[in-house]
């Protein structure tokens, strides 16, 4: 394993080898320019953009709606099936 002191050592070593680099203020200035000319989205992009989020879920609720529909049409079936074979007797 590597010791603690080395480690330590390898920190200050990096932090003083990279302590000069910065971002140029051109850089600064072409950033703030992006954000400024940014437009903002349209309704329909904001709504695709959080409703995105939900399709997996809303999927999985649709499948999960149709495996319960199944299960109660083949119940219903199945009531039906005996109350039609069922014969009262007089």
């Amino acid at each position: 394993m590597i010791d603690q002191e080395d480690i330590e050592q390898r920190l200050a070593r990096l932090s003083g080898a990279t302590d000069a680099l910065r971002p140029s203020a051109r850089f600064s200035a072409r950033v703030m320019l992006a954000i400024e000319h940014e437009a903002a989205p349209s309704f329909f992009e904001s709504t695709w953009f959080s409703a995105r989020r939900l399709l997996p879920v809303a999927a999985i609720a649709a499948a999960m709606a149709v495996v319960w529909a199944v299960q109660v049409d083949g119940s219903v079936d199945d009531e039906l099936a005996t109350s039609y074979a069922s014969a009262e007797l007089e």
